[in-house]
């Protein structure tokens, strides 16, 4: 069997918190850790065999686009449009708009706290 991928650090640091209390962030957390359980399950069936289980990857995976894995990323998707308040008809370029928008936002933040704590 292949082993199983060590979880990204946020992710160990996200099960190691204070429970999410917040419901859009919650909702995502849920799912974000769904798509990983089932990819993972689907990745390595108890039982395969390893030259089976080599030609498993997540390449090959989201090449085959099974409907299982659309629809995850679909509901991962409208969480995430919901937790930002944003329609859920946006298209990519919208929402890549969006987000420009609000890191250029935050940077000028960021950078007006910096000059600030650089006068004192």
């Amino acid at each position: 069997m292949i082993p199983a991928v060590e979880p990204h650090m946020s992710e160990r640091s996200l099960e190691a918190d204070k429970p999410i209390l917040e419901p859009r962030v919650r909702s995502i957390s849920t799912l974000s850790k769904r798509l990983v359980r089932k990819r993972e399950r689907e990745r390595n069936p108890k039982g395969g065999k390893e030259a089976e289980l080599r030609k498993r990857t997540l390449i090959n995976l989201y090449n085959e686009r099974p409907t299982w894995l659309d629809l995850a990323h679909q509901r991962l998707d409208q969480a995430v449009l919901d937790a930002y308040g944003w329609p859920q008809d946006l298209s990519d370029d919208e929402i890549l708009e969006r987000l420009l928008a609000l890191n250029l936002e935050r940077t000028a933040k960021q950078e007006e706290t910096r000059r600030c704590k650089n006068r004192l």
